[in-house]
C-alpha cells in the first residue's frame, strides 16, 4: 500500500483506526512500529504520532518504552459508554432545542433526508458518517463546547458502525430520528431529550443482545481472532 507524502500523521491515524475498528487489528494485538514503517515505506515519526492520538482515543495503550497494544472492547465497555451517553446526550439536546435557529433546523432536516437515502441504498459508510454529523450538529447547537467535546470523545473511542449491522435496526433507528427531529421542530426540549434517550436505550439494548449472542456462539464453534478479541459495534 502506498501513502501520500502530505499529512502522513493524519493518514496513519485514519489507516490504523480503520484497521482497529474493522477488527483487522483485534483487541490484544501488538502494533509493531518497525513493521508498519517497512510496510508503508515511511519513517516511524508519523506512525508514533498516530499511535499517540489513538492512545488518547482509548483505542490503544502504550507502555513506557513505546510499545502499543490494541485495547479490547467488551460488552461491559459498551454498557459503560451507553450509560454515560444516556446522561449527557439528552441534556445536550434539551439545551439545543431552545437555541436551534431556523437555519439549524433546516440543516438537520437536510441531514435527515440524506440519512434516509443512505438507509434506502444500504450504504453503511455513508450512513455512518451522516449519523455522526446529525447527532453532532444537534449537540453543537447547545453551545456547550466542553460537553460536546466529552460526547465526541465517547463516540471517537469506539466503532461507529450503524444499524445496518443489526437486522432491522436501521429502520427502527430512522423512526427514532424522525421523533427526535419532530420534537426539535416543536421546540420541545424535554420531549426531544426523552425521544433521544429512547433512541440510545434501544440501540444499547440491541447492541448488548448482539454481543451476548456472539459470545454464546463462540462457545459452540471455532472463531477468528477478530470475533474473539475485536471491538464491538455501536448501533445507533
Amino acid at each position: 500500500m502506498q501513502i501520500r507524502r502530505e499529512t502522513l500523521g493524519s493518514q496513519m491515524y485514519d489507516l490504523l483506526r480503520d484497521r482497529i475498528l474493522s477488527g483487522e487489528l483485534p483487541g490484544g494485538a501488538h502494533i509493531a512500529q518497525s513493521a508498519l514503517s517497512e510496510e508503508l515505506g515511511i519513517s516511524r515519526i508519523p506512525i508514533r504520532d498516530a499511535l499517540q492520538r489513538l492512545d488518547s482515543d482509548g483505542l490503544v495503550t502504550g507502555d513506557d518504552i513505546g510499545r502499543y497494544t490494541v485495547v479490547p472492547f467488551t460488552a461491559e465497555d459498551a454498557d459503560e459508554i451507553y450509560a454515560i451517553r444516556r446522561k449527557l446526550e439528552p441534556f445536550a439536546i434539551e439545551v439545543a432545542a431552545a437555541k436551534l435557529t431556523d437555519g439549524g433546523l433546516a440543516a438537520l432536516k437536510a441531514l435527515h433526508a440524506e440519512l434516509n437515502q443512505a438507509a434506502r441504498d444500504r450504504d453503511l459508510k455513508r450512513y455512518t458518517d451522516l449519523n455522526v454529523q446529525f447527532h453532532t450538529a444537534i449537540y453543537e447547537a447547545s453551545g456547550m463546547r466542553r460537553l460536546v467535546r466529552i460526547i465526541r470523545g465517547l463516540w471517537r473511542g469506539v466503532p461507529q458502525m450503524t444499524p445496518i449491522v443489526l437486522e432491522g435496526r436501521i429502520t427502527r433507528s430512522q423512526r427514532e430520528h424522525d421523533e427526535v427531529l419532530k420534537r426539535l421542530f416543536e421546540r420541545d426540549g424535554p420531549g426531544a431529550a426523552a425521544a433521544l434517550q429512547r433512541h440510545i436505550d434501544n440501540a444499547g439494548i440491541e447492541l448488548r443482545r448482539r454481543m451476548d449472542d456472539g459470545a454464546a456462539t463462540t462457545r459452540t464453534r471455532p472463531v477468528t481472532s477478530t470475533e474473539k478479541r475485536g471491538h464491538g459495534q455501536v448501533a445507533d
